[in-house]
Protein backbone atom coordinates (compact mmCIF):
# COMPACT_ATOMS: atom_id res chain seq x y z
CA UNK A 1 0.00 0.00 0.00
CA UNK A 2 2.90 2.37 0.67
CA UNK A 3 4.35 1.85 -2.35
CA UNK A 4 1.20 2.71 -4.32
CA UNK A 5 0.93 5.63 -2.25
CA UNK A 6 4.34 6.56 -2.67
CA UNK A 7 4.01 5.91 -7.06
CA UNK A 8 0.49 8.01 -6.96
CA UNK A 9 2.59 11.18 -5.12
CA UNK A 10 5.48 10.36 -7.66
CA UNK A 11 3.48 10.76 -10.34
CA UNK A 12 1.35 13.63 -9.23
CA UNK A 13 4.25 16.46 -8.64
CA UNK A 14 6.56 14.92 -11.11
CA UNK A 15 4.05 13.43 -14.13
CA UNK A 16 5.35 10.58 -16.26
CA UNK A 17 4.52 11.70 -19.47
CA UNK A 18 6.21 15.13 -19.52
CA UNK A 19 9.49 13.14 -19.47
CA UNK A 20 11.73 11.01 -22.18
CA UNK A 21 11.39 7.65 -21.86
CA UNK A 22 14.73 6.82 -22.42
CA UNK A 23 16.29 9.75 -21.11
CA UNK A 24 14.34 11.64 -18.66
CA UNK A 25 14.77 14.74 -19.59
CA UNK A 26 11.58 17.32 -19.68
CA UNK A 27 9.90 17.19 -22.97
CA UNK A 28 7.53 20.16 -23.84
CA UNK A 29 4.67 18.25 -25.60
CA UNK A 30 3.41 15.24 -23.90
CA UNK A 31 1.91 13.58 -26.52
CA UNK A 32 5.45 12.82 -27.77
CA UNK A 33 7.33 10.26 -25.68
CA UNK A 34 10.59 11.20 -26.57
CA UNK A 35 12.59 14.81 -26.27
CA UNK A 36 14.56 16.48 -29.38
CA UNK A 37 17.90 15.08 -28.59
CA UNK A 38 17.05 11.30 -28.28
CA UNK A 39 14.92 12.21 -31.62
CA UNK A 40 18.64 12.48 -33.38
CA UNK A 41 19.80 9.48 -31.72
CA UNK A 42 16.97 6.77 -31.52
CA UNK A 43 17.69 3.78 -33.55
CA UNK A 44 14.45 3.79 -35.66
CA UNK A 45 13.27 0.71 -37.72
CA UNK A 46 13.58 2.68 -40.76
CA UNK A 47 15.34 1.81 -44.60
CA UNK A 48 14.44 -0.94 -47.09
CA UNK A 49 12.43 -3.90 -44.97
CA UNK A 50 11.31 -6.92 -45.34
CA UNK A 51 7.98 -7.14 -46.11
CA UNK A 52 7.28 -10.06 -43.70
CA UNK A 53 9.13 -9.75 -40.85
CA UNK A 54 10.26 -6.19 -40.87
CA UNK A 55 14.11 -6.89 -41.18
CA UNK A 56 16.81 -5.04 -42.87
CA UNK A 57 16.92 -6.33 -46.34
CA UNK A 58 19.11 -4.81 -49.14
CA UNK A 59 17.83 -2.19 -52.28
CA UNK A 60 16.50 -5.12 -54.51
CA UNK A 61 14.96 -7.40 -52.10
CA UNK A 62 11.74 -7.64 -50.44
CA UNK A 63 11.92 -10.42 -48.60
CA UNK A 64 14.70 -11.03 -46.27
CA UNK A 65 17.10 -14.33 -46.24
CA UNK A 66 14.94 -15.84 -42.93
CA UNK A 67 11.47 -15.59 -44.16
CA UNK A 68 12.81 -16.99 -47.94
CA UNK A 69 14.11 -20.04 -46.04
CA UNK A 70 11.28 -20.26 -43.32
CA UNK A 71 7.99 -19.60 -44.43
CA UNK A 72 5.91 -17.49 -41.45
CA UNK A 73 2.27 -18.21 -40.74
CA UNK A 74 1.82 -14.85 -39.56
CA UNK A 75 1.04 -11.99 -42.72
CA UNK A 76 3.23 -9.61 -41.56
CA UNK A 77 5.17 -8.15 -38.46
CA UNK A 78 5.87 -4.27 -38.14
CA UNK A 79 7.78 -2.29 -35.39
CA UNK A 80 8.94 1.02 -35.11
CA UNK A 81 12.14 0.92 -33.18
CA UNK A 82 15.59 -1.40 -33.60
CA UNK A 83 16.52 -3.48 -30.38
CA UNK A 84 19.74 -1.49 -29.43
CA UNK A 85 21.05 1.22 -26.77
CA UNK A 86 18.32 3.51 -25.10
CA UNK A 87 15.45 1.24 -26.85
CA UNK A 88 17.10 -1.97 -25.33
CA UNK A 89 17.01 -0.02 -21.57
CA UNK A 90 13.33 1.26 -21.73
CA UNK A 91 12.42 -2.45 -22.37
CA UNK A 92 14.44 -4.41 -19.83
CA UNK A 93 13.18 -1.38 -16.90
CA UNK A 94 9.89 -2.67 -18.06
CA UNK A 95 9.83 -6.08 -17.94
CA UNK A 96 12.75 -6.43 -15.11
CA UNK A 97 12.27 -3.03 -12.75
CA UNK A 98 8.46 -2.96 -12.74
CA UNK A 99 8.36 -0.07 -14.65
CA UNK A 100 4.44 -0.64 -15.82
CA UNK A 101 4.00 2.96 -16.85
CA UNK A 102 6.33 2.77 -19.63
CA UNK A 103 3.68 0.48 -21.55
CA UNK A 104 1.30 3.78 -22.31
CA UNK A 105 4.48 5.20 -24.26
CA UNK A 106 5.00 2.54 -25.89
CA UNK A 107 1.96 1.65 -26.94
CA UNK A 108 1.77 5.39 -28.60
CA UNK A 109 4.68 4.60 -30.90
CA UNK A 110 4.15 1.12 -31.77
CA UNK A 111 0.30 2.73 -32.41
CA UNK A 112 1.90 5.31 -35.19
CA UNK A 113 4.33 2.38 -36.86
CA UNK A 114 0.13 0.61 -37.13
CA UNK A 115 -1.24 3.88 -38.71
CA UNK A 116 1.29 3.24 -41.14
CA UNK A 117 0.30 -0.18 -42.09
CA UNK A 118 -3.56 -1.56 -43.37
CA UNK A 119 -4.02 -4.46 -41.01
CA UNK A 120 -7.37 -5.20 -40.95
CA UNK A 121 -7.81 -6.39 -37.55
CA UNK A 122 -10.48 -7.52 -35.31
CA UNK A 123 -8.94 -8.72 -31.98
CA UNK A 124 -5.75 -8.04 -30.21
CA UNK A 125 -3.79 -10.57 -28.60
CA UNK A 126 -0.89 -10.47 -26.55
CA UNK A 127 1.70 -13.28 -26.84
CA UNK A 128 1.64 -15.04 -23.07
CA UNK A 129 3.75 -15.55 -20.62
CA UNK A 130 3.87 -19.51 -18.88
CA UNK A 131 2.75 -19.47 -15.43
CA UNK A 132 6.08 -19.80 -14.25
CA UNK A 133 7.45 -16.75 -15.36
CA UNK A 134 4.34 -15.28 -14.94
CA UNK A 135 4.36 -16.46 -11.17
CA UNK A 136 8.00 -14.56 -11.07
CA UNK A 137 7.41 -11.30 -12.90
CA UNK A 138 4.24 -10.90 -11.38
CA UNK A 139 2.78 -8.73 -15.06
CA UNK A 140 3.01 -9.56 -18.83
CA UNK A 141 4.36 -6.97 -20.42
CA UNK A 142 3.39 -8.25 -23.28
CA UNK A 143 -0.49 -7.73 -22.23
CA UNK A 144 0.17 -4.29 -20.69
CA UNK A 145 1.21 -3.29 -24.18
CA UNK A 146 -1.72 -4.77 -26.05
CA UNK A 147 -4.39 -2.80 -23.47
CA UNK A 148 -2.76 0.19 -24.21
CA UNK A 149 -2.82 -0.41 -27.88
CA UNK A 150 -6.30 -1.81 -27.64
CA UNK A 151 -7.28 1.78 -26.07
CA UNK A 152 -5.82 3.22 -29.36
CA UNK A 153 -7.31 1.36 -31.76
CA UNK A 154 -10.59 0.86 -30.25
CA UNK A 155 -10.14 -2.70 -30.80
CA UNK A 156 -10.77 -5.94 -28.29
CA UNK A 157 -7.94 -7.63 -25.74
CA UNK A 158 -7.91 -11.04 -25.10
CA UNK A 159 -5.57 -12.11 -22.64
CA UNK A 160 -7.31 -15.41 -21.98
CA UNK A 161 -8.13 -17.57 -24.63
CA UNK A 162 -4.11 -18.26 -25.82
CA UNK A 163 -2.18 -18.98 -23.16
CA UNK A 164 1.78 -20.51 -22.94
CA UNK A 165 1.24 -24.03 -21.06
CA UNK A 166 4.77 -24.91 -20.53
CA UNK A 167 7.99 -23.40 -19.23
CA UNK A 168 10.38 -23.65 -22.45
CA UNK A 169 14.41 -23.02 -22.57
CA UNK A 170 15.54 -19.54 -22.38
CA UNK A 171 15.71 -18.70 -27.00
CA UNK A 172 18.88 -16.11 -26.76
CA UNK A 173 21.44 -18.46 -27.93
CA UNK A 174 19.20 -20.24 -30.19
CA UNK A 175 18.78 -19.52 -34.13
CA UNK A 176 15.18 -19.53 -35.63
CA UNK A 177 15.23 -23.65 -35.88
CA UNK A 178 15.88 -24.43 -32.57
CA UNK A 179 13.72 -21.77 -31.39
CA UNK A 180 10.88 -23.37 -33.14
CA UNK A 181 11.27 -26.57 -32.23
CA UNK A 182 11.57 -25.45 -28.40
CA UNK A 183 8.70 -23.55 -28.83
CA UNK A 184 6.58 -26.59 -30.30
CA UNK A 185 3.39 -27.51 -28.22
CA UNK A 186 4.38 -24.65 -25.58
CA UNK A 187 1.01 -23.03 -26.38
CA UNK A 188 -2.94 -23.63 -26.76
CA UNK A 189 -6.05 -22.12 -27.61
CA UNK A 190 -8.27 -22.12 -24.69
CA UNK A 191 -11.71 -20.81 -25.68
CA UNK A 192 -11.45 -21.33 -29.57
CA UNK A 193 -14.90 -19.42 -29.84
CA UNK A 194 -13.05 -16.15 -29.24
CA UNK A 195 -10.49 -17.20 -32.18
CA UNK A 196 -12.66 -18.23 -34.67
CA UNK A 197 -12.61 -16.70 -37.74
CA UNK A 198 -10.96 -13.39 -36.21
CA UNK A 199 -8.13 -11.72 -37.91
CA UNK A 200 -5.50 -11.34 -34.62
CA UNK A 201 -3.06 -8.79 -33.85
CA UNK A 202 -0.56 -10.44 -31.97
CA UNK A 203 1.43 -8.29 -29.57
CA UNK A 204 4.71 -8.52 -28.00
CA UNK A 205 8.05 -6.00 -26.75
CA UNK A 206 10.46 -7.65 -29.14
CA UNK A 207 11.20 -9.60 -32.07
CA UNK A 208 13.81 -11.21 -32.76
CA UNK A 209 13.92 -14.16 -35.42
CA UNK A 210 10.39 -14.64 -35.45
CA UNK A 211 10.24 -17.72 -33.67
CA UNK A 212 8.02 -16.66 -31.08
CA UNK A 213 5.35 -14.98 -33.52
CA UNK A 214 5.58 -17.76 -35.80
CA UNK A 215 4.63 -20.46 -33.63
CA UNK A 216 1.92 -18.57 -31.71
CA UNK A 217 0.34 -17.63 -35.23
CA UNK A 218 1.19 -21.42 -36.43
CA UNK A 219 -1.66 -22.07 -33.31
CA UNK A 220 -4.00 -19.21 -33.82
CA UNK A 221 -4.41 -19.48 -37.40
CA UNK A 222 -5.95 -23.57 -36.45
CA UNK A 223 -9.45 -21.32 -35.96
CA UNK A 224 -8.46 -17.69 -37.02
CA UNK A 225 -8.07 -16.03 -40.77
CA UNK A 226 -5.29 -13.97 -40.56
CA UNK A 227 -2.11 -13.03 -37.70
CA UNK A 228 -0.32 -9.40 -38.08
CA UNK A 229 2.14 -8.85 -35.26
CA UNK A 230 3.24 -5.36 -34.21
CA UNK A 231 5.80 -5.60 -31.28
CA UNK A 232 7.90 -2.40 -29.82
CA UNK A 233 10.96 -2.96 -31.19
CA UNK A 234 13.17 -5.58 -33.84
CA UNK A 235 16.15 -7.22 -33.12
CA UNK A 236 17.74 -7.12 -36.30
CA UNK A 237 19.81 -10.13 -37.62
CA UNK A 238 21.09 -7.73 -40.76
CA UNK A 239 22.74 -5.03 -39.54
CA UNK A 240 23.16 -1.71 -41.92
CA UNK A 241 26.62 -0.09 -42.55
CA UNK A 242 26.40 3.08 -40.05
CA UNK A 243 23.86 4.41 -37.51
CA UNK A 244 23.10 7.32 -39.89
CA UNK A 245 20.64 4.45 -41.28
CA UNK A 246 18.55 4.55 -38.04
CA UNK A 247 17.50 8.04 -38.63
CA UNK A 248 14.05 8.57 -38.84
CA UNK A 249 13.98 11.41 -41.51
CA UNK A 250 15.72 8.53 -43.77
Amino acid sequence: MFKKIWNWLLELFFPSNLKCIFCGRDIPDPKVCYCEDCAETLKFNVGQRCKVCDDLVSADSEVCENCKSHHKSFEKAVAPLVYQDAVRGVVLKLKNSNARYLAEPMARMMFERLQKENFDFDLLVPIPLSPKSLSKRKFNQAKLLADELGRLCNKPVDSTSFVKRKETRHQKELGFLDRQKNLEGAFKIEDRAKILNKNILLVDDVMTTGATANECAKVLKKYANHVFVVTFARNRLTKPANDDFFRKNT
